[in-house]
């Protein structure tokens, strides 16, 4: 019974995945291509590029939402979501804001989960390459637990020391 469950969770959990909202297709580009190089910091044309990003606007009146999108230089889709701040010339001072979905260069999802104000906030699923799914809870931009749980493929499941999740990430 509790194979059936966890099977039936991830299989849920995979549907879900291809179920996300992304930036919708009428969202209107804010500005110029933004380059970025592998160490996040801006440069000033494509040769030099690891990644490039569109900023824009969906929504109208109150619904009206700042949204990104990045993709490696082959086309493919990197990331998108929701942002309140993005520094044009280091990344890593952007403030995420809102849903984020990250992809692997291969177009298979990666990382999804919630920010608020640059904090990683709620449940954050991470689609391991091996088929396995990586759950990570988070309050206030810190993991609530010392763990996060793997469930694998074939519906087991593991609690693994919150220090690897880094390692997984790369």
């Amino acid at each position: 019974m509790k194979k059936i469950f966890l099977i039936s969770m991830m299989a849920l959990m995979t549907v879900a995945s291809y179920g996300r909202k992304h930036v919708s297709a009428d969202a209107v580009v804010a500005s110029d291509t933004i380059y970025y190089g592998e160490n996040m910091l801006n440069v000033s044309n494509r040769s030099e590029a690891s990644y490039y990003r569109l900023l824009m606007t969906q929504g109208m009146g109150l619904k009206k939402q700042d949204v990104f999108q990045d993709f490696y230089l082959n086309g493919t889709l990197k990331a998108e979501g929701g942002y309140s701040f993005v520094d044009l010339g280091n990344d890593r001072n952007t403030i995420l804001n809102g849903e984020i979905t990250t992809y692997y260069q291969n177009g298979m999802e990666k990382l999804h989960g919630k920010y608020m104000n640059g904090k990683r906030e709620g449940y954050f699923t991470l689609q391991l390459r091996d088929g396995s799914v990586a759950v990570v809870e988070y309050a206030n931009g810190k993991s609530k637990y010392d763990y996060f749980t793997v469930t694998r493929s074939d519906g087991t499941m593991e609690k693994r020391p919150i220090s690897e999740i880094k390692s997984l990430l790369q």
